[in-house]
């Protein structure tokens, strides 16, 4: 009976994933340009927002409350799968929950919801230091001319941003640091740890296109990012939906007979290679198509600083209500006896007096 009882519980808990424990997995992923290729561990979950057993197709902002939480309460873990896929359950059941709220409804037609709003709805006991956060952007490098962006001087630019959270992570000591990373009209969630960077995305097509897994990329000084030659570029039109392991790269080679590796430049390695990453694989295409879109005189419904803008939000766990003592009773005046009144005289009829003799 105390067997079968701990197996429900554990069911209730992780749904009927089995307790998959998952593991790291060493892969090969090429940015969308064909350009770039990442080698570095990548954990997945067998499911993402978008999966039928998660129905969370725009959860991403309850997604990063209900995950920076759970990092928050366990600082020196990762979730097993198991674990991941029932983050990304309840994230996207918080998330329905929230499109239930006519309110939320009508300010957010697109049942997008905005970082503000899913904090204030109190799903987690989440909340961002604005005096520890970023707002800045990217800044193209490629333009001919400056036409378009002037308003990014004196902006804080991505790399400003990046430099503060390098040295605060080389600085510090204390715990791992959570941000809530917003660009692009999509949330996800980076922790920044002494020696490594972690990028924690339930939306598999950011990853490569076909991805219908949530994954946690690790930067660490195993981590690499190869410039690819001009040859396996053109050999790969579909370059975006190209993902492999090192070991079926290596098979793939050998059998060709070819050695692309001797072509391929180091670009980075390191755990700082996460920037690169956040740049060229997944802010790369967007800025290129918003400096096409400026030479042609395009003008976006989006405002133009929407589409270069990235925020860093810093979370914290809420503090716990603290329970106060309760107030000393007010001060009375000192308690004084009330005597009854003295019954009112009674008049009783005297007889006249009788003299005895």
């Amino acid at each position: 009976q105390g067997s079968s009882g701990s197996v429900s519980t554990m069911e209730s808990v992780f749904g009927d994933d089995n307790f998959v424990v998952g593991n790291w997995e060493s892969k090969e992923v090429l940015s969308r340009d064909g350009h770039l290729k990442l080698s570095t561990q990548v954990f997945f979950a067998s499911i993402d927002q978008r999966s039928e057993r998660a129905a969370g197709e725009s959860a991403c902002t309850a997604l990063v409350a209900v995950i920076a939480d759970w990092f928050q309460a366990n600082q020196e873990l990762m979730p097993i799968r198991s674990q991941f896929d029932s983050l990304i359950r309840e994230g996207s059941l918080e998330w329905r929950k929230l499109c239930e709220n006519e309110t939320y409804r009508e300010r957010f037609s697109d049942k997008h919801f905005d970082l503000e709003t899913v904090l204030h709805a109190k799903i987690r006991p989440l909340t961002v230091a604005p005096n520890k956060s970023f707002v800045g952007f990217f800044q193209p490098e490629s333009a001919e001319d400056g036409s378009g962006f002037d308003f990014l001087d004196g902006a804080m630019s991505f790399d400003n941003i990046w430099e503060e959270i390098s040295q605060a992570a080389e600085a510090s000591t204390e715990k791992p640091t959570l941000y809530v990373v917003s660009w692009n009209d999509h949330f996800f969630v980076l922790k920044v740890e002494a020696d490594a960077y972690y990028i924690i995305d339930t939306l598999g097509e950011r990853l490569y296109e076909g991805c219908n897994q949530a994954y946690i990329l690790k930067f660490d000084d195993n981590t690499t990012i190869h410039k690819e030659p001009a040859e396996k570029k053109e050999g790969s039109p579909d370059s975006s939906a190209h993902q492999k392991d090192s070991a079926e790269s290596s098979s793939t080679e050998q059998d060709s007979g070819t050695d692309d590796t001797e072509e391929s430049v180091l670009v980075l390695k390191g755990k700082e290679a996460c920037k690169e990453y956040i740049k060229s694989f997944l802010a790369a295409i967007p800025i290129r198509e918003l400096q096409a879109d400026i030479k042609k005189g395009l003008m976006a419904s989006t405002p133009l600083h929407h589409r270069l803008q990235i925020e860093f939000h810093y979370t914290e766990a809420c503090p716990r209500e603290i329970a106060l003592p309760a107030p000393p009773p007010a001060i009375e005046a000192p308690f004084e006896f009330c005597w009854p009144d003295p019954p009112p005289a009674m008049e009783f009829p005297l007889a006249p007096a009788v003299a005895v003799v």
